[in-house]
């Protein structure tokens, strides 16, 4: 009996190209947005051949550190001090004094025995799933809404992949039940999820965990620099210890880079298992020197990420006023879920045109029949901002659809 012959290298670019043309027939091919200034709470966007000043609602520097003068100098003072590059992963040559540093700060900000830094946060998410989940006896359970690090990570890793319905208690001690016999079970939420802007139930997840002995990793990514006693995330304001607490530098922390921090045992398991980790570069000194420095800020201004979440609050109350469908929540991701594709892009034009930057949210970065705006809120938007925003959100609301 004869085989197909294989497909010839011209027919799977012809593949690509087809797939690439589906993309494009549903309006999803996705583009690189060129911003001609730093990310800051107005940028100049560059499209179509031509330059837009925008104020910009996408941006998760929360706390407005990427372009804080101190922020700034201290990056350069690393820069200057340890070089533009690590030059090497951390466990050959490019372990440098300023990664040490960041994880020492970070540990003892966070109250944990150790730290690991990672080149980003989502590598931080795949080295945490494939180090706890090695062997095929393993399970790791997701929050159903949990970001693509972590499914990645899941699926990288050897165990068993399980979901549990989004914030659902019940549902997550049914997948704990029926996975009793497994040898490791990670259970794996964000804080704060970034798409809805919503809090986990961190208090029962921690319970059941313990009760059913499984691993707790809590991603802290939105909520680090926005909740909590001085922007110490949620877990530290309810309490809640997990197993592993994933944060990002890359947010609040207006640098670059993710991080690990928990026990000993654990962060030296993810130095050793990790392979996102250990083949990478380590990361660049700059963003080290960012990282540091608005860890700084926080400690002599521990009242900012109050100030953040009151702004943000009024921003929410106001569009909710507005009729517009707003789920309540205290972060600085403001959801406005409009539903249909077409109407989520046609409000994002309108925004545009009124001089804001807030890119519609599709499939398959949210569910189908839930597109929306994100919209985030920084402490580098000042009230002027703010009001222009809510009035142009008025204006769109008001505006008959096309």
């Amino acid at each position: 009996m004869g085989h197909e012959p294989p497909p010839s290298h011209a027919e799977m670019r012809q593949d690509i190209a087809g797939e690439l043309a589906d993309l494009r027939a549903a309006g999803r091919l996705r583009s690189r947005p060129v911003i001609d200034s730093p990310d800051d709470r107005v940028i100049i966007l560059c499209a179509d051949g031509k330059r837009q000043k925008l104020h910009n609602w996408a941006s998760n520097d929360y706390l407005g550190a990427a372009n804080r003068l101190t922020v700034k100098n201290a990056a350069a003072r690393a820069l200057r001090t340890y070089g533009a590059g690590a030059g090497a992963a951390r466990l050959l040559a490019g372990g440098l004094r300023c990664h040490r540093r960041l994880e020492e700060r970070l540990a003892g900000w966070l109250g944990r025995e150790e730290a690991l830094v990672t080149s980003t946060g989502f590598q931080a998410n795949l080295a945490t799933l494939v180090s706890l989940a090695s062997g095929a006896e393993d399970v790791i359970i997701l929050d159903r809404l949990c970001h693509a690090s972590t499914y990645d990570g899941a699926r990288l890793a050897a165990g068993t992949l399980l979901r549990f319905t989004h914030n659902d208690l019940a549902d997550l001690e049914k997948q704990l039940l029926r996975t009793a016999g497994a040898k490791r079970r990670v259970v794996c939420v964000e804080s704060v999820y970034s798409m809805d802007g919503d809090e986990a139930p961190l208090l029962g997840i921690h319970a059941l965990c313990r009760q059913h002995g499984a691993l707790l990793v809590v991603d802290e990514a939105h909520a680090i620099g926005v909740l909590g006693p001085a922007g110490r995330g949620l877990c530290a304001e309810l309490g809640v210890v997990p197993d592993l607490l994933v944060g990002t530098c890359s947010k609040s922390l207006g640098s670059q880079g993710g991080f690990l921090a928990g026990d000993r045992d654990l962060i030296e398991l993810v130095v050793n298992r990790g392979r996102s980790f250990i083949f990478s570069t380590a990361p660049v000194p700059a963003a080290m020197g960012a990282a540091v420095a608005t860890l700084d800020l926080l400690r002599r201004q521990p009242e900012l990420p109050t100030a953040l979440v009151a702004q943000a609050g009024e921003v929410r109350a106001e569009l909710q006023a507005q009729g517009w469908n707003v789920p309540a929540g205290r972060s600085a991701i403001i959801p406005v879920v409009v539903g249909d594709e077409q109407a989520a892009l046609a409000l994002a034009a309108r925004l545009r045109e009124a001089g804001h930057f807030a890119p519609a949210i599709r499939p398959p970065t949210v569910p189908a029949g839930s597109c929306r705006l994100r919209l985030t809120v920084t402490l580098a938007h000042t009230r002027p901002d703010r009001r222009r925003l809510v009035k142009a959100m008025a204006a769109a609301r008001a505006q008959p659809a096309a």
